[in-house]
């Protein structure tokens, strides 16, 4: 391998702009329950899926939908999809998949059409209009007329527990599992599975998945971190505590922000984490006015406006400030070479008073050293592989990806 010399740009948590956060609760509005595991955005009105009931709300005015209002028979709402301005489709916990078109609504569940669960999870509409769905006994999709399903028995699928599907930009699908790896479909309906063992994922179970502006998929998983494919199936890049800011690998959900390509991460136990190239930031109860920690899903309204929702703390209307963008252009700590020789000596690009630490793939701390106003360091006689530079500069934390050829 040549020698390169290649500056990586640092990852750190940066001082923000505080949002404004507007709690919504079933203490201060219609909200119906306080766990919401969904949002959806149609026009002007957004679409809350609760443990016990649905509620949209444009602004200004609330409806609710419950088995006592409405042709819902289970209010346990799991997921939510827009199709346009009229319709909306709806998964639930124990009655199937809902279509909301207007005032009309349909149910497909077990008894009536070929869904295989009545337990649905995550609503995804290709480009070509068919539906699919998550569901815990396999990967359904309906195209109007015909369903179609994949599961373990009949599809050699690792696992029946399907939590989300989302489509790429030629049709593709990623589909995400618990502990059956990724699915992959072309847009002919072929697939490939994706696992540990077979492609060295880093974890076999995904809880949502995003698209990039560039097509790259992103996957949170539950307790890897946060990760993408750098291919197709492979080579896997991820962001764990180990090898970035990331404050926690047990990721919830995500969202890319489609005006600037933000990451969104929800996480049980820290908040909302935002990626940005290598910059990072965290609106967490400790720096912000998050009711709580656990958040369960987010979706964009804007560019500034997000909606989160909670696990106990109903959902949460985030907006930001314009100056956040320039916040994230900040001067950045350059390394150099990042693939060299053993025993070669390794420059910052000034001048630094650090700790510095070379950690290993499994997470060792191989070496220590403090700069005091230096530049310079040796890391001595590693081996041929991959580590990471982690370089403690006060309350920042700054991380590089090297490789000892």
């Amino acid at each position: 391998m040549k020698k390169l010399s290649i500056l990586f740009l640092f990852e750190g948590f940066f001082s923000f702009s505080q949002p404004v956060i507007t709690n919504y609760r079933e203490e201060n509005s219609p909200l119906t329950f306080n766990t919401v595991r969904c949002i959806a955005i149609q026009s002007q009105t957004k679409w809350f899926g609760t443990d016990d009931g649905l509620c949209s709300f444009d602004g200004q005015n609330w409806e609710t939908f419950t088995s006592t209002n409405s042709p819902l028979i289970d209010d346990d709402i799991r997921a939510l999809k827009v199709e346009n301005d009229s319709t909306i489709w709806i998964g639930t916990m124990q009655s199937g998949l809902y279509k909301k078109q207007h005032s009309e609504w349909i149910n497909f569940n077990e008894s009536n059409s070929g869904l295989h669960d009545n337990l649905v999870r995550g609503i995804e509409i290709d480009s070509t209009g068919k539906i699919w769905l998550a569901t815990s006994e396999g990967v359904s999709m309906y195209d109007g007329t015909n369903w179609y399903n994949w599961n373990v028995t009949n599809n050699g699928l690792m696992t029946n527990n399907i939590t989300c599907i989302i489509t790429g930009f030629q049709n593709e699908k990623y589909v995400g599992t618990i502990n059956g790896g990724l699915i992959y479909f072309d847009s002919l309906l072929n697939y490939n599975i994706h696992s540990i063992v077979e492609s060295g994922l880093p974890d076999n179970s995904s809880l949502a998945i995003d698209i990039d502006s560039a097509g790259k998929p992103w996957f949170a998983t539950p307790a890897a971190g946060l990760v993408t494919d750098l291919g197709i199936g492979g080579p896997w890049e991820r962001w764990n505590t180990s090898n970035s800011p990331i404050p926690t690998n047990g990721l919830t959900s995500i969202a890319v922000n489609p005006i600037d390509d933000r990451l969104f991460m929800g996480t049980q136990v820290a908040g909302i984490v935002i990626k940005k190239d290598n910059n990072w930031f965290n609106y967490n109860t400790q720096n912000s006015s998050l009711p709580e920690d656990y958040i369960t899903c987010i979706s964009h309204e804007s560019q500034y406006i997000k909606w989160a929702g909670t696990y106990n703390s109903g959902v949460v209307r985030i907006e930001e400030s314009s100056a956040s963008m320039s916040e994230f252009k900040l001067q950045e700590l350059q390394l150099f070479p990042t693939i060299f020789s053993a025993n070669e000596t390794l420059k910052f690009n000034h001048e630094i008073n650090a700790h510095v630490s070379i950690i290993d793939q499994m997470g060792r701390y191989l070496f220590t050293h403090c700069l005091i106003d230096q530049r310079e360091f040796n890391p001595g006689l590693l081996h041929k592989g991959y580590y990471i530079v982690k370089v403690e500069v006060f309350d920042r934390h700054y991380f590089f990806n090297i490789v000892v050829e």
